[in-house]
């Protein structure tokens, strides 16, 4: 939600006056959750501009209803220069997740925020805007694929090690949308990474508990609270080889509609990270561009939901006289298939026209190499 100044005297009424106090900002300290914190799931930001910031955390609730939280961004760790302030209601509806978009900040900035709920201070958490006007340099971290029954996210923890990065950028498979006994959980229990809900995750429910159980891992939670994410989905958010109107890891009637669950996914999705929606009335549509001064423009794409048709299967092409070349040279040479959707493919056209940027970046999933012959030929 677009944020206001929120007044000191209403802000020290909410906290109490030794909530602001020395002693207090030593305990928030900390960038994880502390056990039987409101805070459990840590704190995050995402989304810079050259003035604003998302900043999200969620409130485990200790009540039915809705809960008020408090926020401040402020030039230092000690949150004696505070900038700007605010307040946000988070309840049921929206899983008790917050996010705040904090305008009027400086450019290229470096800032430290915080939250709090019922007497009870958040972690602290850093982020950064955007750069403006002419630089040298960007330092992204770039990451992808984390699955939280595979085993650790070493990475994360490596990426908050940083004090350079300018954001982190997550290209996909946040989370991964297989039952306990799924893909890459043979060494789940061992590792103490057994996932929650137990079965495939199909309801809103359900996506929102997966999203809860990563946001436990103390890695992931370090990342998150030492620089801002820009982040875009792939499939596994939803289910595997997502297309437009379906995909592999799903099946229509026995699973429900694939339009319900898809919408349950990209609802659960915006709630628990901190994206800022392009436009609210139409949450699938997340491309978006993020300038980075006179030197990057990074547009991010998403290549599975709103238009991507359905992968081929080089196997619905072998018959008993072998591989009909013929019928799949036609298809894969079809001009009216697309990855894009002709929507997005305007809209990325249009910002590449535009651009005034030494370079100009994609942050998608489909990877681009020289290939002779698909492996899946090759390998059967």
């Amino acid at each position: 939600m677009p944020s206001n100044m929120f007044s000191r005297r209403d802000f020290m009424r909410g906290v109490g006056a030794g909530a602001l106090a020395g002693s207090a900002v030593v305990r928030s300290a900390s960038a994880l959750a502390a056990p039987g914190s409101l805070f459990q799931h840590g704190v995050a930001s995402g989304d810079p501009l050259t003035d604003r910031v998302i900043i999200w955390t969620r409130v485990t609730p200790t009540r039915p209803g809705t809960v008020a939280v408090l926020w401040e961004v402020a030039l230092d760790a000690a949150f004696a220069r505070i900038i700007r302030r605010g307040r946000v209601l988070t309840g049921a509806d929206i899983d008790y997740t917050v996010k705040a978009d904090v305008l009027g900040l400086p450019a290229n900035a470096r800032l430290h925020y915080r939250f709090r709920a019922d007497g009870q201070l958040s972690p602290a958490g850093r982020t950064r805007t955007l750069p403006a006007g002419a630089i040298d340099q960007i330092k992204l971290a770039v990451l992808s694929c984390s699955n939280f029954p595979a085993g650790y996210f070493n990475v994360y923890a490596e990426v908050a090690k940083l004090n350079d990065l300018h954001a982190a950028v997550h290209l996909g498979d946040y989370i991964y949308e297989y039952s306990r006994t799924g893909y890459a959980s043979q060494d789940a229990a061992a590792l103490g990474r057994v996932s929650e809900p137990a079965d495939e995750i199909i309801t809103l429910d359900d996506y929102r508990t997966r999203h809860a159980q990563y946001r436990t891992d103390v890695d992931l939670q370090a990342m998150h609270a030492a620089l801002p994410v820009i982040a875009v989905w792939d499939d596994h958010e939803i289910t595997n080889d997502t297309w437009r109107e379906g995909a592999e890891n799903h099946t229509e009637g026995v699973e429900g509609a694939f339009t319900d669950r898809r919408a349950a996914a990209i609802r659960a999705y915006h709630e628990w990270m901190p994206t800022r929606l392009p436009d609210p009335a139409r949450p699938d549509r997340i491309y978006r561009s993020f300038r980075f001064g006179n030197l990057l423009s990074l547009h991010m794409l998403d290549t599975r939901v709103i238009g991507r048709d359905q992968q081929m299967d080089y196997a619905n092409y072998f018959g008993a006289s072998g591989f009909d070349t013929a019928r799949f040279t036609a298809d894969l040479t079809d001009p009216n298939r697309t990855l894009l959707g002709a929507e997005q493919n305007d809209w990325l056209g249009l910002q590449l026209a535009q651009s005034d940027t030494t370079w100009d970046m994609l942050g998608q999933q489909v990877l681009m190499a020289r290939m002779n012959i698909p492996a899946p030929l090759v390998l059967g």
